[in-house]
Protein backbone atom coordinates (compact mmCIF):
# COMPACT_ATOMS: atom_id res chain seq x y z
CA UNK A 1 0.00 0.00 0.00
CA UNK A 2 2.83 2.68 0.50
CA UNK A 3 4.24 1.89 -2.89
CA UNK A 4 0.91 2.30 -4.28
CA UNK A 5 0.57 5.42 -2.58
CA UNK A 6 3.42 6.91 -3.65
CA UNK A 7 3.07 5.84 -7.09
CA UNK A 8 -0.14 7.31 -7.45
CA UNK A 9 0.54 11.16 -5.68
CA UNK A 10 3.08 11.66 -7.80
CA UNK A 11 1.39 10.26 -11.49
CA UNK A 12 -1.34 12.31 -9.83
CA UNK A 13 0.67 15.63 -8.71
CA UNK A 14 2.68 15.76 -12.60
CA UNK A 15 -0.59 15.23 -14.75
CA UNK A 16 -2.53 17.80 -12.83
CA UNK A 17 0.01 20.65 -12.85
CA UNK A 18 1.29 19.96 -9.45
CA UNK A 19 -2.44 20.41 -8.26
CA UNK A 20 -3.08 23.04 -10.70
CA UNK A 21 -5.58 21.14 -12.44
CA UNK A 22 -8.29 18.94 -11.44
CA UNK A 23 -7.51 15.65 -10.89
CA UNK A 24 -8.92 13.07 -13.59
CA UNK A 25 -8.49 9.66 -11.61
CA UNK A 26 -7.41 10.09 -8.26
CA UNK A 27 -7.77 12.27 -4.83
CA UNK A 28 -4.78 13.70 -3.39
CA UNK A 29 -5.90 14.07 0.02
CA UNK A 30 -7.99 11.23 2.45
CA UNK A 31 -10.46 11.80 4.98
CA UNK A 32 -9.39 14.06 7.62
CA UNK A 33 -7.56 16.09 5.84
CA UNK A 34 -4.48 13.22 4.94
CA UNK A 35 -2.26 14.07 2.11
CA UNK A 36 -1.70 10.46 0.58
CA UNK A 37 1.95 11.11 -0.52
CA UNK A 38 2.06 11.56 3.56
CA UNK A 39 0.49 8.48 4.10
CA UNK A 40 2.49 6.71 1.87
CA UNK A 41 5.84 7.55 3.48
CA UNK A 42 4.12 7.00 6.98
CA UNK A 43 3.35 3.32 6.13
CA UNK A 44 6.77 3.07 4.29
CA UNK A 45 8.64 4.13 7.62
CA UNK A 46 6.65 1.83 9.80
CA UNK A 47 7.21 -1.10 7.94
CA UNK A 48 10.89 -0.30 7.28
CA UNK A 49 11.28 -0.24 11.24
CA UNK A 50 9.25 -3.42 11.46
CA UNK A 51 11.57 -4.75 8.47
CA UNK A 52 14.48 -4.07 10.50
CA UNK A 53 13.86 -5.27 14.26
CA UNK A 54 12.82 -8.33 12.69
CA UNK A 55 15.96 -8.83 10.81
CA UNK A 56 18.78 -7.03 12.50
CA UNK A 57 20.29 -9.40 15.35
CA UNK A 58 20.60 -8.08 18.98
CA UNK A 59 24.07 -8.22 18.85
CA UNK A 60 25.17 -6.64 15.92
CA UNK A 61 27.16 -3.79 16.18
CA UNK A 62 25.97 -0.27 15.57
CA UNK A 63 29.24 0.10 12.41
CA UNK A 64 28.22 -3.71 10.74
CA UNK A 65 24.43 -2.21 10.94
CA UNK A 66 25.67 0.76 9.04
CA UNK A 67 28.04 -0.45 6.58
CA UNK A 68 25.23 -2.93 5.56
CA UNK A 69 22.43 -0.13 5.32
CA UNK A 70 25.20 1.58 3.17
CA UNK A 71 25.54 -1.03 1.00
CA UNK A 72 21.92 -1.85 0.32
CA UNK A 73 21.00 1.50 -0.30
CA UNK A 74 23.86 3.96 -2.10
CA UNK A 75 24.50 1.46 -5.21
CA UNK A 76 21.49 1.20 -6.73
CA UNK A 77 20.82 4.96 -5.61
CA UNK A 78 24.53 6.28 -7.24
CA UNK A 79 23.70 3.87 -10.69
CA UNK A 80 19.97 5.35 -10.93
CA UNK A 81 21.18 8.66 -10.24
CA UNK A 82 24.64 8.19 -13.15
CA UNK A 83 21.60 7.38 -15.59
CA UNK A 84 19.23 9.98 -14.89
CA UNK A 85 21.75 12.72 -14.62
CA UNK A 86 23.33 11.95 -17.93
CA UNK A 87 20.19 11.69 -20.04
CA UNK A 88 19.09 14.68 -18.02
CA UNK A 89 22.15 16.76 -18.54
CA UNK A 90 22.49 15.84 -22.34
CA UNK A 91 18.66 16.38 -23.16
CA UNK A 92 18.53 19.34 -21.27
CA UNK A 93 21.97 21.83 -21.40
CA UNK A 94 21.43 24.34 -18.32
CA UNK A 95 19.35 22.42 -16.15
CA UNK A 96 21.37 22.48 -13.83
CA UNK A 97 23.07 25.44 -14.08
CA UNK A 98 22.04 26.98 -10.78
CA UNK A 99 22.72 24.41 -8.72
CA UNK A 100 26.05 25.21 -6.63
CA UNK A 101 28.91 22.40 -7.11
CA UNK A 102 29.26 21.69 -3.21
CA UNK A 103 25.71 20.28 -3.49
CA UNK A 104 27.38 17.44 -4.97
CA UNK A 105 28.14 16.12 -2.20
CA UNK A 106 24.49 16.17 -0.89
CA UNK A 107 24.01 14.20 -3.97
CA UNK A 108 26.38 11.38 -3.12
CA UNK A 109 25.35 11.16 0.60
CA UNK A 110 21.47 10.56 -0.82
CA UNK A 111 20.22 13.74 1.04
CA UNK A 112 19.83 15.54 -2.31
CA UNK A 113 15.77 16.01 -2.29
CA UNK A 114 15.18 16.31 1.56
CA UNK A 115 17.94 19.42 1.23
CA UNK A 116 15.74 21.09 -0.94
CA UNK A 117 12.56 20.34 1.12
CA UNK A 118 14.38 21.16 4.45
CA UNK A 119 15.40 24.48 3.05
CA UNK A 120 19.07 23.55 2.90
CA UNK A 121 19.57 24.41 -0.68
CA UNK A 122 17.07 26.12 -3.49
CA UNK A 123 18.58 24.24 -6.35
CA UNK A 124 20.61 20.89 -5.93
CA UNK A 125 21.72 18.15 -8.80
CA UNK A 126 18.56 15.72 -7.24
CA UNK A 127 17.23 13.62 -10.24
CA UNK A 128 16.18 10.58 -8.46
CA UNK A 129 14.35 9.72 -5.34
CA UNK A 130 12.23 10.96 -2.91
CA UNK A 131 13.26 13.55 0.15
CA UNK A 132 12.23 10.88 2.26
CA UNK A 133 15.62 9.01 1.18
CA UNK A 134 17.01 11.61 3.22
CA UNK A 135 14.62 10.66 6.17
CA UNK A 136 15.03 7.03 6.18
CA UNK A 137 18.99 7.64 6.62
CA UNK A 138 18.66 9.79 9.77
CA UNK A 139 16.14 7.20 10.97
CA UNK A 140 18.94 4.06 10.18
CA UNK A 141 21.59 6.68 12.28
CA UNK A 142 19.25 6.52 15.63
CA UNK A 143 18.58 2.84 15.06
CA UNK A 144 21.11 1.25 17.04
CA UNK A 145 20.11 3.68 19.54
CA UNK A 146 16.45 3.18 19.66
CA UNK A 147 16.84 -0.81 18.71
CA UNK A 148 19.12 -0.42 22.14
CA UNK A 149 16.57 1.29 24.50
CA UNK A 150 13.48 -1.00 23.15
CA UNK A 151 14.86 -3.91 24.66
CA UNK A 152 16.24 -2.64 27.94
CA UNK A 153 13.95 0.08 28.39
CA UNK A 154 10.95 0.28 26.30
CA UNK A 155 8.60 2.95 28.20
CA UNK A 156 11.48 4.91 28.94
CA UNK A 157 12.70 4.79 25.17
CA UNK A 158 9.28 5.51 24.46
CA UNK A 159 8.55 8.61 26.83
CA UNK A 160 11.50 10.03 25.49
CA UNK A 161 11.21 9.76 21.82
CA UNK A 162 7.76 11.23 22.11
CA UNK A 163 8.95 13.84 24.21
CA UNK A 164 11.77 15.12 22.00
CA UNK A 165 10.11 14.33 18.74
CA UNK A 166 6.82 16.22 19.12
CA UNK A 167 8.87 19.38 20.82
CA UNK A 168 11.20 19.11 17.71
CA UNK A 169 7.96 18.49 15.53
CA UNK A 170 6.40 21.64 17.53
CA UNK A 171 8.93 23.80 17.13
CA UNK A 172 9.61 23.64 13.47
CA UNK A 173 13.19 22.62 13.23
CA UNK A 174 13.38 19.48 11.36
CA UNK A 175 10.97 21.04 8.83
CA UNK A 176 8.72 18.32 9.39
CA UNK A 177 10.50 15.85 7.90
CA UNK A 178 11.74 13.80 10.49
CA UNK A 179 10.45 13.89 14.42
CA UNK A 180 7.18 12.64 13.58
CA UNK A 181 8.66 9.85 11.52
CA UNK A 182 10.81 8.65 14.25
CA UNK A 183 7.76 7.79 16.23
CA UNK A 184 6.37 5.85 13.21
CA UNK A 185 9.18 4.26 12.74
CA UNK A 186 9.74 3.58 16.57
CA UNK A 187 5.96 2.04 16.28
CA UNK A 188 7.35 -0.63 13.70
CA UNK A 189 9.90 -1.48 15.56
CA UNK A 190 8.19 -2.52 18.52
CA UNK A 191 4.99 -3.80 16.74
CA UNK A 192 6.22 -7.35 16.47
CA UNK A 193 6.59 -7.58 19.95
CA UNK A 194 3.16 -6.37 21.39
CA UNK A 195 0.70 -8.69 22.21
CA UNK A 196 -3.18 -9.11 20.45
CA UNK A 197 -4.73 -6.85 23.10
CA UNK A 198 -2.04 -4.43 23.21
CA UNK A 199 -2.39 -4.11 18.78
CA UNK A 200 -6.05 -3.23 19.52
CA UNK A 201 -5.80 -0.91 22.07
CA UNK A 202 -2.94 1.08 20.14
CA UNK A 203 -5.65 0.71 16.64
CA UNK A 204 -8.31 1.72 18.88
CA UNK A 205 -6.45 4.93 20.30
CA UNK A 206 -4.82 6.04 16.74
CA UNK A 207 -8.52 5.88 15.42
CA UNK A 208 -9.89 8.09 17.79
CA UNK A 209 -6.92 10.53 17.85
CA UNK A 210 -7.28 10.93 14.63
CA UNK A 211 -10.48 11.57 14.54
CA UNK A 212 -9.89 14.26 17.02
CA UNK A 213 -7.27 15.79 16.19
CA UNK A 214 -8.20 16.17 12.28
CA UNK A 215 -6.79 20.08 11.40
CA UNK A 216 -4.81 20.44 14.78
CA UNK A 217 -1.64 18.98 12.63
CA UNK A 218 -1.37 16.84 9.16
CA UNK A 219 1.75 15.03 10.23
CA UNK A 220 0.56 14.26 13.85
CA UNK A 221 -3.06 13.03 11.99
CA UNK A 222 -1.34 11.08 9.19
CA UNK A 223 1.23 9.03 11.62
CA UNK A 224 -1.85 8.37 13.73
CA UNK A 225 -4.05 7.14 10.92
CA UNK A 226 -1.36 5.35 9.57
CA UNK A 227 -0.68 3.18 12.87
CA UNK A 228 -3.97 2.64 12.61
CA UNK A 229 -4.02 1.25 8.82
CA UNK A 230 -0.81 -0.52 9.30
CA UNK A 231 -2.02 -2.13 12.19
CA UNK A 232 -5.27 -3.11 10.31
CA UNK A 233 -3.53 -4.34 7.41
CA UNK A 234 -1.22 -7.00 9.57
CA UNK A 235 -4.58 -7.98 11.07
CA UNK A 236 -5.85 -8.91 8.08
CA UNK A 237 -2.92 -10.48 6.26
CA UNK A 238 -3.37 -13.92 7.72
CA UNK A 239 -6.00 -14.20 5.39
CA UNK A 240 -4.15 -13.38 2.37
CA UNK A 241 -1.98 -16.29 2.46
CA UNK A 242 -1.95 -17.60 -0.57
CA UNK A 243 1.12 -18.63 -2.75
CA UNK A 244 0.30 -16.32 -5.45
CA UNK A 245 -0.41 -13.66 -3.39
CA UNK A 246 3.41 -14.29 -1.22
CA UNK A 247 5.11 -14.54 -4.90
CA UNK A 248 3.57 -10.93 -5.89
CA UNK A 249 4.11 -9.30 -2.70
CA UNK A 250 8.20 -11.12 -2.37
CA UNK A 251 8.59 -9.48 -5.98
CA UNK A 252 7.50 -6.40 -5.01
CA UNK A 253 9.57 -5.89 -1.75
CA UNK A 254 12.83 -6.32 -4.47
CA UNK A 255 11.95 -4.29 -6.76
CA UNK A 256 10.29 -1.04 -4.18
CA UNK A 257 13.71 0.69 -3.84
CA UNK A 258 14.38 0.64 -7.72
CA UNK A 259 10.63 1.58 -8.22
CA UNK A 260 11.31 4.42 -5.95
CA UNK A 261 13.74 5.49 -7.49
CA UNK A 262 12.99 5.64 -10.94
CA UNK A 263 9.03 5.91 -10.99
CA UNK A 264 9.22 10.20 -10.56
CA UNK A 265 11.76 10.74 -13.23
CA UNK A 266 9.85 8.45 -15.49
CA UNK A 267 6.29 10.16 -14.85
CA UNK A 268 7.79 13.45 -15.37
CA UNK A 269 9.15 12.89 -19.25
CA UNK A 270 6.03 11.27 -19.81
CA UNK A 271 3.68 13.86 -18.82
CA UNK A 272 5.80 16.48 -21.05
CA UNK A 273 4.32 14.91 -23.90
CA UNK A 274 1.12 16.23 -23.16
CA UNK A 275 -0.65 18.88 -22.80
CA UNK A 276 -2.16 18.24 -19.96
CA UNK A 277 -5.35 20.36 -19.75
CA UNK A 278 -6.91 19.05 -22.46
CA UNK A 279 -5.46 15.40 -20.97
CA UNK A 280 -9.18 12.84 -20.91
CA UNK A 281 -9.31 10.49 -18.40
CA UNK A 282 -9.55 7.79 -20.64
CA UNK A 283 -6.25 9.40 -21.51
CA UNK A 284 -4.93 9.65 -18.53
CA UNK A 285 -6.25 6.01 -17.41
CA UNK A 286 -4.14 4.76 -20.20
CA UNK A 287 -0.81 6.87 -19.19
CA UNK A 288 -1.29 5.87 -15.57
CA UNK A 289 -1.35 1.75 -17.10
CA UNK A 290 1.86 2.84 -19.23
CA UNK A 291 3.38 4.11 -16.73
CA UNK A 292 2.84 1.42 -14.03
CA UNK A 293 4.31 -0.73 -17.07
CA UNK A 294 7.69 1.50 -17.34
CA UNK A 295 8.13 1.65 -13.53
CA UNK A 296 8.21 -1.66 -13.19
CA UNK A 297 10.53 -2.45 -16.42
CA UNK A 298 12.81 0.30 -15.10
CA UNK A 299 13.21 -1.09 -12.07
CA UNK A 300 13.76 -4.96 -13.77
CA UNK A 301 16.13 -3.04 -16.01
CA UNK A 302 17.77 -1.33 -12.92
CA UNK A 303 18.42 -4.43 -10.72
CA UNK A 304 19.87 -6.29 -13.67
CA UNK A 305 22.09 -3.65 -14.34
CA UNK A 306 23.11 -3.72 -10.90
CA UNK A 307 23.73 -7.50 -11.04
CA UNK A 308 25.83 -6.85 -14.15
CA UNK A 309 28.01 -4.36 -12.47
CA UNK A 310 28.70 -6.49 -9.29
CA UNK A 311 29.46 -9.73 -11.45
CA UNK A 312 31.91 -7.67 -13.47
CA UNK A 313 33.63 -5.87 -10.41
CA UNK A 314 33.80 -9.44 -8.76
CA UNK A 315 35.61 -11.15 -11.95
CA UNK A 316 38.01 -7.90 -11.63
CA UNK A 317 38.77 -8.86 -7.88
CA UNK A 318 39.11 -12.17 -8.64
CA UNK A 319 41.62 -11.09 -11.52
CA UNK A 320 44.10 -8.95 -9.67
Amino acid sequence: MALVSILIIHFNATVTGYFTLPHKLFASVLPFGIYLGDFGSSLFFIVSGAALALTVPDNQSPATFYKKRAKAIYPLFWLAWAICFSLRFLEKPGYYAAAKSPTLLLTVLGLDNFAVAAGWVGVDFACVGEWFLGSILFLYLLFPLLFRGLRRKPWLTWMASIAICLMIHLAGWDAHLVAIHVLEFLFGMQYLQMTFKGKVGVSLLCAVGTIFLAGFDSKITCALFSVMIFAVLAGVSRFLEYPWMRILCARLAKISYAVFLVHHVLIQRMAEQFDLAALSRRDTAFLFLIYLMAVWAAAEALLWLQRCLQKGVTALRAAA
